[in-house]
């Protein structure tokens, strides 16, 4: 009983002094434990930190200040504008996860424009957080406000006015390849202005934590897909039980047999926007490595 009172308090101890090291950044000024933001070198960077002043972005989660795609004018056309942290990293056993959480609205010409969110373990390879394999999760947006842009980047678009608290929780593996974990979000705005406002930021926090905040679907296959009944959004989920395991290849069958749109290969976890297609009965063919299922998917337009 003695030894498990100590383990206990030595975890504690453990898990309580990594808290006491957690990076913020809440754009009000000096803080313990802040980190500092720096912008993408370019002619154009659109990113300011200030108090917003637009019709949707009109105040801060936490007043007065935000980072958001200027803080008054929308975003100009033919625009790339990124900033760029880097949060310490410790080392820790597998077990741990690092998880990034911020709040974000959005305003954005959807599938055209788009916001994307990056990480490195060395500023010099890049890679996109949306399906990534060293991603253990990445929720709290909402799946119609994740899409792909013509340049095939994942990204966030379309318009969500509703403060979002985001985690994107990375594999310790990653976060260990160096002593510093860096994290980069950039706007991306094609040639056709439609005044929009962008995209806002605020309460940045980076954790180190043993325990993740979210259960994975429990899974008796080896892939589920869901909801069966949708407005056009549907989630693909394959348990990873080793870094070689992926989806290589998805369909959208319809009634007659015909294979309506390929997806291709994917990581484990990957949302899909069947909305381009007629209202019906749908089948939704995930092969992996190990097998290959079929799914009944009812597209109800919203």
């Amino acid at each position: 009983m003695k030894k498990t009172v100590l383990l206990f308090v030595a975890l504690w101890s453990g898990l309580a002094s990594l808290a006491q090291q957690n990076p913020v950044q809440s754009f009000d000024g000096p803080q313990p434990n802040s980190f500092s933001v720096t912008l993408v070198p370019s002619a154009n960077n659109v990113w300011q930190i200030g108090k917003p002043q637009k019709t949707f972005f009109n105040a801060a989660k936490s007043a007065p200040k935000v980072i958001v795609t200027d803080t008054i004018n929308p975003y100009p056309v033919n625009n790339v504008s990124g900033f760029m942290f880097g949060v310490p990293t410790y080392t820790n056993p597998n077990s741990y996860f690092y998880a990034l959480r911020w709040v974000q609205k959005l305003d954005l010409d959807t599938g055209l424009d788009g916001g994307i969110v990056e990480l490195s373990s060395d500023q010099v390879n890049w890679q996109n957080a949306h399906n990534n394999p060293n991603v253990y999760q990445f929720y709290g947006f909402k799946p119609a406000n994740k899409d792909t842009l013509p340049s095939g980047e994942f990204a966030f678009s379309g318009r969500d006015t509703t403060w979002r608290d985001l985690w994107l929780c990375v594999k310790s593996t990653i976060g260990n390849q160096n002593d510093t974990l860096y994290f980069r979000f950039s706007l991306k705005s094609d040639g056709i202005q439609n005044n929009k406002e962008g995209w806002m930021i605020d309460n940045f926090r980076f954790e180190t934590t043993i325990l993740h905040p979210v259960k994975e679907i429990s899974q008796i296959d080896p892939v589920v897909v869901y909801p069966n009944i949708t407005t056009g959004i549907v989630n693909v989920e394959m348990k990873k039980l080793k870094d070689t395991d992926m989806i290589d290849d998805i369909e959208l069958i319809d009634e007659s047999g015909r294979v309506v749109e390929r997806f291709g290969k994917n990581y484990t976890k990957v949302v899909l926007d069947i909305s381009n297609h007629k209202p019906g009965l749908y089948y939704l063919k995930v092969t992996t490595r190990s097998k290959t299922q079929s799914f009944k998917i009812l597209y109800e337009k919203g």
